[in-house]
């Protein structure tokens, strides 16, 4: 029984990070490609790293710190982040990763 609670338990979790991951393709799509590239691989304004190199808490990390005005941001770069609620930098976050060589899964396809 304890097998079994736990089996469903693991595909419940697997099914919301999957669920995160494709709002995050579509938020990403939307707000991000531009700037840091379909894939994450671009550095942003010539100074933000490449975000498929950063892990998923850097990521939630300058994603809350710029909504939050705790690191400045102007213009687009504001504008995206801005707007974000919780879950959306979780699913940003995990659809980035998901993007990574070595994320080992095939991500959902971003939005145009």
């Amino acid at each position: 029984m304890k097998t079994l609670m736990l089996g469903l338990l693991l595909i419940c979790a697997s099914g919301t990070a999957l669920a995160d991951a494709a709002a995050g393709a579509q938020k990403y799509g939307q707000g991000c490609a531009d700037c840091h590239g379909r894939k994450a691989d671009r550095a942003a304004f010539g100074k933000a790293p490449p975000l498929i190199t950063l892990s998923r808490e850097q990521l939630v990390s300058a994603l809350t710190d710029r909504r939050d005005g705790k690191i400045a941001t102007s213009g687009a770069e504001q504008r995206a982040k801005t707007g974000l609620s919780d879950d959306d930098i979780q699913g940003l976050a995990d659809y980035i990763r998901s993007l990574s060589p070595q994320a080992g899964a095939a991500a959902p396809k971003v939005a145009n």
